[in-house]
């Protein structure tokens, strides 16, 4: 696995983290409809796909108070690639170790 998806699904573990303690909040209870629509459905974040100054495209992730928290790392020769990174992110990170290290040198 490239060193920068390592990084990159690191950064989302993290963030994940993050989210998990900012939803943890206890709040009152809101009345609800018996069934909940699929548009009521609202995510913690957004991932956001743009184009860098080198034309090429790039996701980031934001916080519903707009603070990025993840990143893409790298960019991308076409939007669909981008997506595609988006996919394999959500798809392997749900479940990812975290791990420590005693210093941030690369190689």
């Amino acid at each position: 696995m490239s060193r920068i998806l390592v990084l990159s699904l690191a950064s989302l573990v993290l963030a994940a983290a993050g989210l998990i303690a900012l939803t943890a909040t206890p709040r009152p209870a809101l009345a609800r409809p018996a069934v909940a629509r699929e548009s009521d459905k609202k995510s913690a974040a957004t991932f956001e796909v743009y184009k860098d100054k080198a034309g090429e495209y790039r996701w980031r992730l934001r916080t519903t108070n707009t603070q990025v928290i993840a990143s893409s790392g790298q960019g991308y020769s076409s939007k669909r690639a981008c997506e595609e990174g988006i996919e394999s992110v959500k798809k392997n990170a749900p479940d990812a170790a975290v791990e420590e290290k005693e210093s941030d040198a690369s190689g």
